[in-house]
């Protein structure tokens, strides 16, 4: 997705946050099958990575007051507009009547400049959330992109993001597949509640209730060393059978009951809708899921053997790589 040589010149600020590697980093074209470490360790066909580090022309688009102007709203950036992003990525426009109404907006989806002390790197991307004055027509405007495709089957789905701003905002990473009846949803969440200790992250695979009724093994709230306040590697790799959740590759939680089975969108959002998860923000509050890059490695994980593509292929491992988006080889066939 992006130049070999622009990752690894990325790379060393992102190596502070990761444990060190003697391995060396290889052009991903040379990779033909990915296979990724921790409890649940998996082979995988394919990958992309999305870079936000250094983008030309960043701004903080004015938030708009008007409902019909918000859901109407184009995109905030030309590189929203190439095919690098929307090939795989849709910014959402629409709707949600909450205990407040929550549009959905592209205005509420940009790149904006690196002001962090000591800043490792340029821009980022933000998804923003804003409840608007009553005087402003009393509404949430929320952020939310998805993958225009369905068909993520496994994936170890990665951000380096924290999550900034007030009370009363929810901030995500997860997968998600529709269904006729609550019952047989399909999603798995990594949430950040803004109303929650800074050091508490939502780990779910849903539905966590079904008309009424709360299905406790679905959800655990985890405590994580640190704050997601701060720049961290989140990370979610769904494997046949288990949904297994990491923070800067340390292992949070595996939970079985209820993981993703069929073929799932992915996304990424920061919303409020007035509501008793979310809570309520102040009037002309807002928070932010802020990220630094994305990475998907996905589909399929059979052992090499029985996997055509990886039979007589290079084997590589972003875990045991230089720099984020950058492999190295970790075996051959």
């Amino acid at each position: 997705m992006v130049s070999f040589t622009s990752l690894l010149a990325a790379g060393a600020a992102f190596l502070g946050t990761q444990t060190a590697h003697a391995a060396t980093g290889v052009d991903p074209s040379v990779c033909q099958c990915f296979r990724t470490n921790g409890t649940s360790p998996a082979y995988f066909a394919h990958y992309k990575f999305f870079d936000f580090r250094n983008i030309a022309n960043p701004r903080v688009p004015a938030a708009i007051n008007n409902r019909a102007q918000a859901l109407a709203a184009p995109v905030t950036h030309a590189y929203f507009n190439t095919t690098n992003f929307t090939n795989t990525w849709s910014i959402q426009a629409w709707t949600d009547s909450g205990a407040v109404y929550n549009e959905y907006s592209k205005n509420d989806v940009y790149i904006e400049s690196n002001s962090d002390t000591n800043a490792n790197s340029k821009t980022w991307l933000t998804l923003r959330t804003y409840r608007h004055p009553a005087s402003n027509g009393n509404f949430q405007s929320s952020a939310e992109l998805q993958s225009i495709s369905g068909q993520y089957q496994y994936v170890s789905m990665r951000m380096y993001a924290r999550t900034k701003g007030a009370a009363g905002a929810v901030t995500a990473m997860f997968t998600y597949k529709d269904a006729a009846s609550e019952a047989n949803v399909q999603e798995a969440d990594t949430e950040f509640l803004t109303s929650d200790a800074n050091n508490q992250v939502h780990y779910t695979n849903q539905p966590a209730t079904v008309n009424g009724t709360s299905r406790p093994n679905a959800t655990k709230q985890v405590k994580i060393s640190g704050t997601w306040s701060n720049w961290r590697v989140h990370r979610y790799d769904w494997t046949p059978g288990k949904s297994d959740w990491y923070v800067d590759g340390t292992h949070m939680l595996q939970n079985t009951y209820q993981a993703p089975v069929d073929p799932t969108t992915l996304l990424f959002n920061a919303w409020s809708d007035g509501g008793s998860w979310s809570g309520a923000m102040a009037s002309g509050q807002s928070a932010y899921l802020q990220i630094q890059w994305i990475e998907l490695i996905y589909n399929n994980t059979a052992e090499p053997s029985s996997f055509k593509q990886c039979a007589a292929a290079n084997i590589c491992s972003f875990d045991l790589g230089t720099a984020a988006g950058v492999p190295a080889l970790s075996g051959a066939r």
